[in-house]
């Protein structure tokens, strides 16, 4: 015996919105990370700055360099991620868009409908 799930335009919407709300989530949390490794590069680079002002061996502060170094390739190439997120929120408010477009007129229509509805217990599934 298979069950059957009802889909409603109600959700068919609600999960629409819900698609544009995680995208959005998502590119705030990336572009959190990428100021992250710039503040994290932006440290290091300051640090070995002041290491090579106050005569620290040079293995020192060529090791923070290349941490500043690598810290802003890392935000570089989450920048390329900000990039796709930006793209997965366009695509997502346009989903939800047109879903409002296509279905809201069906919710619309049984918001404001005249005729008497079937009782559920007729319409249900055997």
């Amino acid at each position: 015996m298979s069950t059957h799930s009802i889909v409603t335009v109600a959700a068919v919407l609600a999960r629409a919105t819900a698609y544009t709300v995680r995208a959005s989530r998502t590119k705030a949390a990336v572009e959190r990370l990428k100021s992250r490794y710039e503040d994290r590069a932006d440290s290091a680079r300051y640090l070995a700055g002041a290491m090579t002002q106050l005569n620290v061996d040079e293995p020192t502060t060529t090791a923070y360099m290349e941490v500043a170094r690598l810290g802003t390739e890392a935000a570089n190439n989450i920048g390329s991620i900000v990039s796709a997120a930006d793209a997965l929120t366009a695509s997502a408010q346009g989903l939800e868009q047109e879903t409002a477009a296509q279905h809201g007129r069906m919710r619309d229509a049984n918001r404001t409908h005249d005729v008497q509805m079937a009782d559920r217990a007729f319409i249900k599934r055997q």
